[in-house]
């Protein structure tokens, strides 16, 4: 008995498959582990699924964008983590340092001591 192939219809709608090298991948993956652009953004840039870009994640934690010595792969991994908790962290410095000195202006100004002649020069009375 003799099978016949099955030839796979190819509509015009259909889009072709894509493939990305490794440069681009590791590219995209350490942009979104630094924290400079987010993964939904360069998902929509470069019009790719958040899902692929997971992926690559996870690949790029494994290791597999790396031809190198593993050890080497590992410090890599270790420094871009290092390097997200460091901006997070200034940012949160950032902030509070602001926090602060907005406390203290309104401490400053909820302790001034108006005496009778501060009180006139505060209105414009002084002599």
């Amino acid at each position: 008995m003799r099978t016949k192939k099955r030839e796979r219809k190819v509509s015009s709608d259909m889009r072709a498959r894509r493939t990305f090298d490794e440069k681009f991948k590791r590219q995209v993956v350490e942009s979104v582990l630094s924290g400079s652009v987010s993964q939904v953004e360069l998902a929509r840039k470069y019009t790719i699924s958040p899902l692929l870009v997971s992926r690559w994640k996870k690949e790029y934690k494994q290791g597999k964008f790396f031809e190198n010595n593993m050890d080497v792969t590992r410090f890599e991994l270790k420094l871009h983590e290092l390097e997200r908790v460091v901006g997070e962290l200034t940012m949160e410095n950032r902030m509070l340092r602001q926090v602060i000195d907005l406390v203290e202006k309104e401490k400053k100004e909820e302790s001034l001591i108006v005496t009778s002649r501060g009180y006139k020069m505060l209105k414009g009375d002084a002599k």
